[in-house]
């Protein structure tokens, strides 16, 4: 998933993480159960959490 910067500044303010690293071309997001990496793009910024998250998902439906 990518987003603009300023769709990016604008998910991150709604979500109100507490905690967040930066550093040049590299945001993480310390959430709760993950950290979300969110790497620059050339103009945007790109994480693959949703797809983690999905084969987690996945995962522990094949465990059970």
């Amino acid at each position: 998933m990518c987003l603009t910067a300023e769709a990016l500044a604008l998910f991150l303010n709604m979500i109100a993480v507490p905690e967040i690293s930066m550093e040049p071309g590299r945001i993480v997001v310390h959430a709760e159960t993950r950290d979300a990496h969110w790497v620059a793009v050339e103009d945007e910024w790109c994480t693959m959490a949703p797809q983690i998250d999905r084969m987690d998902r996945f995962a522990s439906l094949r465990a059970e």
